[in-house]
């Protein structure tokens, strides 16, 4: 579940999530390695909330490549917790966008992580975004 459109681009989005037994390490934790699975698909839920798609995206020759990734784990993540987690937009410019995550269980702070984003065509090199992803005023 997704919050409702904010009637502009970036903007922020907030889904929750059960903490599947596959995802975890012997211990019962996360994987570290998991965070960027439950990351990428929100953000992926907040491109769709603003009416695009990103496999429409690709179909043009827009890709998006991560840049830079950041994260803090606070408290442990286990199998079987509901998480919610939340992806804000930092910042857009033509070329990159930053979103910054947050992770919680019944309202304490779990995780905070941060990507960079660059908008890249099919050889890989850095492009302007279309403008219909930039920010409305």
């Amino acid at each position: 579940m997704s919050d409702p459109p904010s009637g502009k681009r970036g903007g922020k989005c907030s889904m929750k999530f059960r903490v599947r037994y596959f995802e975890c390490d012997p211990m019962g934790y996360l994987h570290h390695a998991n965070y960027w699975v439950y990351f990428e698909q929100i953000r992926t839920e907040l491109l769709r909330r603003h009416g695009f798609r990103y496999r429409d995206l690709e179909a043009r020759g827009t890709f998006f490549v991560v840049h830079k990734l950041a994260c803090t784990f606070r408290r442990p993540v286990r199998y079987d917790d509901q998480i919610t987690v939340d992806c804000q937009t930092e910042r857009i410019t033509h070329t990159r966008i930053d979103h910054s995550y947050r992770i919680t269980r019944d309202g304490k702070l779990l995780t905070e992580a941060a990507t960079t984003l660059v908008c890249v065509g099919p050889d890989g090199q850095p492009i302007a975004m279309p403008k219909e992803l930039w920010p409305t005023p």
